[in-house]
C-alpha cells in the first residue's frame, strides 16, 4: 500500500512540472546568471513591446500539465531559464490553454492536456527597460 502511496506522490509531483525547451540566440551572456527574482515579465498581450535595444538571447517554450499547474508557475519557470541564459528580461508571446478537443482525447485516453507558452529570453541595458 505504502508503495502505491509514493507512486501516486510521484506522478503527482511529476506531472506539475513545466518543462521549457530553449533555442539560444546569443551565448554572450551566459557567463553571468541572474536570478529568476532579477529577470522582468513582459506580456504580449499588454501591447508591451520590446524595446530596440534589447538583445534577443533565446525562443523559450514553456508546457506544464493543464491541471497541475497555473500560469504563475510557467512564468516562474521562464524566468528561471531566462535567467540562467544570462537574460534579465522574458517577453511573453502568449499562453494557452488546452483546447477543448486536446481534453476531450486527454479523458477519454490519458494522453495529457498541456498548458503552453512561447516567449522570448531578452538582455536589455540596465535601467533601460
Amino acid at each position: 500500500m505504502k508503495r502505491l502511496l509514493w507512486l501516486g506522490v510521484i506522478v503527482v509531483g511529476l506531472a506539475a512540472c513545466v518543462h521549457v525547451s530553449k533555442s539560444v540566440l546569443s551565448e554572450s551572456y551566459m557567463g553571468s546568471p541572474l536570478p529568476p527574482g532579477e529577470v522582468t515579465v513582459w506580456l504580449a498581450s499588454m501591447n508591451d513591446s520590446i524595446p530596440s535595444n534589447c538583445e534577443r538571447v533565446a525562443i523559450l517554450h514553456a508546457s506544464g500539465a493543464q491541471d497541475y499547474t497555473n500560469e504563475g508557475q510557467i512564468f516562474d519557470k521562464l524566468r528561471e531559464e531566462a535567467g540562467k541564459l544570462g537574460a534579465n528580461a522574458v517577453y511573453v508571446q502568449n499562453m494557452e490553454d488546452a483546447g477543448t478537443g486536446e481534453r476531450v482525447v486527454d479523458a477519454i485516453f490519458g494522453t495529457g492536456s498541456d498548458r503552453d507558452s512561447d516567449a522570448l529570453a531578452l538582455h536589455c541595458p540596465q535601467g533601460r527597460m
